[in-house]
């Protein structure tokens, strides 16, 4: 399973950062943060005013993710070693599996059509006044070394430093595609730098927080598109800023994680079943937050 669930993460880098708890059953009512206002000064033998505590309630219900990996017993008469045969195919599903469940955990809920047993992703879930849009028709992110340019450049980067205040607590980790992701090095060279994750691979870093690549599904759509719509242009795209915590800010609830279950031959196949539920759930609204209508062109 370790392995299983190492290959998931070398392929989709937002599996290694995010945060599980456990929910037991099919959903739950879980308390979001509280609702009330914080201390204040008062007068003498002057009473404080009342500060009544309105829960509000997330109501995740877990949805499962899973599938099949089938190898045919003919492989086995044929003299093959069907041992390795199934461990390198269990190894090549375990890496579309996190690159499914990756764009899953971003597009939930927004596919055409729409998949109604899949939890919604967090393009979904985020608030409306996490929202941060600079421009009607979209905000180009130019390159450059014009005046014009210049500017442009240093007012988006402010845009990404309003995007990371908005996450309550400043964002943990922000994400945006491989193609952002390359231009927000260029321009803002003095504030990136660079790590290797565990498996190696590098992670830029935006005064000191990891930038994720949301990559791409296992068709090579990109995971976050440059073909959003704002306003009258519809080349644009997003950056989000997340601050995961477990059971608390956005979490993702589950019960005992990925299960590999070996069924052994079932028909002309020997068969391994792979599931996990699953579910995000934002239980402060104002742990995420997203940059939209950014322009490349």
């Amino acid at each position: 399973t370790q392995t299983f669930i190492a290959k998931m993460v070398s392929a989709a880098q937002i599996l290694g950062l995010i945060e599980f708890y456990t929910m037991v059953g099919n959903a739950e009512n879980r308390r979001k943060a509280a609702t009330a206002s914080g201390g204040q000064t008062r007068a003498l033998n002057t009473p404080y005013p009342d500060n009544q505590v309105n829960p509000v309630f997330a109501s995740p219900a877990l949805k499962i993710f899973g599938g099949k990996v089938q190898v045919d017993v003919a492989h086995e008469r044929r003299g093959l070693d069907v041992a390795s045969v199934r461990a390198m195919e269990l190894m090549n599903f375990a890496k579309n599996f996190g690159k499914n469940l990756n764009n899953k955990i971003f597009n939930g809920g927004l596919e055409d059509p729409v998949d109604v047993n899949s939890f919604d992703g967090i393009k979904k879930i985020v608030p409306t006044g996490q929202t941060l849009k600079p421009a009607t028709n979209g905000f180009l992110f130019a390159l450059g070394n014009s005046d014009t340019n210049k500017k442009l450049q240093q007012e988006l980067l402010e845009h990404v430093d309003n995007l990371i205040r908005m996450v309550d607590g400043g964002a943990q980790v922000l994400a945006m595609s491989g193609k952002t992701l390359s231009r927000l090095t260029r321009i803002a060279e003095g504030m990136i730098s660079t790590k290797l994750d565990e498996f190696g691979k590098p992670i830029a870093y935006y005064n000191g927080i990891p930038i994720i690549d949301a990559g791409y599904t296992p068709a090579g759509v990109p995971v976050i598109p440059h073909t959003e719509q704002c306003g009258n242009a519809s080349t644009c795209t997003s950056m989000y800023a997340f601050r995961f915590e477990e059971g608390a800010e956005l979490s993702f609830a589950s019960n005992r994680g990925i299960q590999i279950i070996d069924k052994g031959q079932v028909g002309v196949h020997w068969e391994h079943q792979i599931e996990l539920d699953i579910t995000p759930v934002l239980l402060n609204d104002k742990a995420v937050a997203r940059l939209e209508g950014i322009k490349l062109e």
